[in-house]
């Protein structure tokens, strides 16, 4: 494993949410876990991930009952994969929806745009993460499975690494 400092390991977690974007929030309802997708909007210097939310799809009765949660990101290679957990809240800012807004976001909601009563703030705030990198070139991760295979070992296919974020 790669003795990568765990500032850098830090850096490399927030590298990922920031170039991956695209998530699954996981919260708990009663005993299940529920899990769908939502678009992260990072701010490290905040020390939370932000999300646009539609209070209709009941996320913020789950979140504000239970708020620790979890985020999972995965590079659309396939080959990086990441964890997050933490607590989620939910914040009742107009200011913050307008900070956050995009034309993606617009997509979301059409007709009244950022002014839908609906919309309301979700802010994530990371304590754990566990990341698992892999290699791009599928070749090489074809090679180490038969080389490990042939030696009678576990194949190496990237760094897995935990990494305290709080």
């Amino acid at each position: 494993m790669d003795t990568m400092s765990t500032e850098k390991a830090v850096d490399h977690v927030w590298g990922m949410m920031d170039d991956i974007r695209t998530c699954m929030l996981v919260s708990k309802q009663g005993l299940t876990l529920r899990a769908r997708p939502m678009h992260a909007i990072t701010a490290r210097e905040e020390g939370c991930v932000w999300f646009l939310s539609d209070r209709r799809g009941h996320k913020d009765e789950e979140l504000q009952r239970e708020p620790q949660s979890a985020l999972v990101f995965v590079d659309k290679s396939g080959r990086d994969f990441l964890s997050v957990t933490g607590e989620t809240e939910v914040v009742q800012d107009r200011r913050k929806i307008d900070d956050l807004w995009s034309e993606g976001a617009a997509a979301y909601w059409p007709e009244q745009g950022r002014n839908d009563p609906n919309i309301e703030v979700l802010r994530f705030v990371p304590e754990n993460a566990e990341y698992w990198d892999g290699p791009a070139n599928g070749a090489l991760v074809a090679l180490k499975l038969v080389s490990a295979r042939m030696a009678g070992r576990k194949p190496d296919l990237g760094e897995n690494r935990k990494v305290p974020l709080d």
